[in-house]
């Protein structure tokens, strides 16, 4: 049988007295359900925090992902940019070197080509003059028509040159217009089948070594 608590009392302002019962086992059953329905809430609550708390962790996660991957693809494309400025640089500094080999390979080249040249062409005209005196007027021929414009011409020719050399000044005569004001001096400075023509305000060196030399000069220009 259930324990029953009667309290009698009286309530102010009333002419009958109301019993109040409080029933034990009513009241520890509700007890029991409201702790029950408060451990589930709070189980809930904590489920649900802890549910939260996974997606903010995971969320943080993949941000801190996120951030990680767009450092680290700054990262890399900042070395790629570095290696690729790099790579031009080294590139650029190899072509120049390379230009540069090239330009002084061709240089040197082009000079040994030009004295080789120069060292042919002095071989094969010292044959021909040895055996024919035409080079001698042609080379005389163009220094005075060169400097048609001048007077009081002397054409300095080697002492063994002075014969031959007048006797083309004399059949010059008949085409160049001022060639019979010509003077013709043996200076035995000069080389024997070249000459120089001279006038007041310069001359023309027409030896074949000068001549080959500023062949030579201008091909390595």
């Amino acid at each position: 049988m259930a324990s029953v608590l009667k309290q009698d009392g009286l309530l102010r302002g009333t002419a009958t007295a109301s019993p109040v019962a409080f029933n034990v086992e009513d009241v520890q059953s509700k007890a029991r359900d409201f702790l029950t329905e408060v451990q589930q809430q709070a189980a809930t609550i904590l489920n649900q925090a802890r549910q939260e708390a996974d997606k903010i962790r995971m969320q943080a996660k993949q941000e801190g992902l996120r951030d990680a991957q767009k450092q680290i693809d700054e990262t890399a494309n900042r070395l790629s940019d570095q290696r690729c400025r790099t790579a031009i640089a080294g590139c650029s500094q190899s072509v120049d070197q390379l230009n540069a080999a090239t330009t002084q390979w061709l240089s040197q080249w082009r000079n040994q080509t030009v004295e080789l040249a120069a060292r042919i062409a002095d071989k094969l005209v010292r044959r021909e003059m040895a055996s024919n005196n035409e080079l001698l007027r042609v080379w005389m021929e163009e220094a005075i028509v060169a400097l048609r414009d001048e007077r009081d011409l002397r054409v300095l020719v080697h002492p063994d040159d002075f014969s031959i050399a007048g006797r083309f000044l004399q059949s010059m005569a008949k085409s160049v217009t001022h060639a019979d004001s010509v003077e013709i001096i043996p200076d035995p400075e000069i080389r024997p089948g070249g000459c120089i023509v001279r006038s007041k305000h310069g001359q023309i060196d027409q030896q074949l070594e000068t001549q080959l030399q500023r062949l030579a000069d201008q091909l390595n220009n």
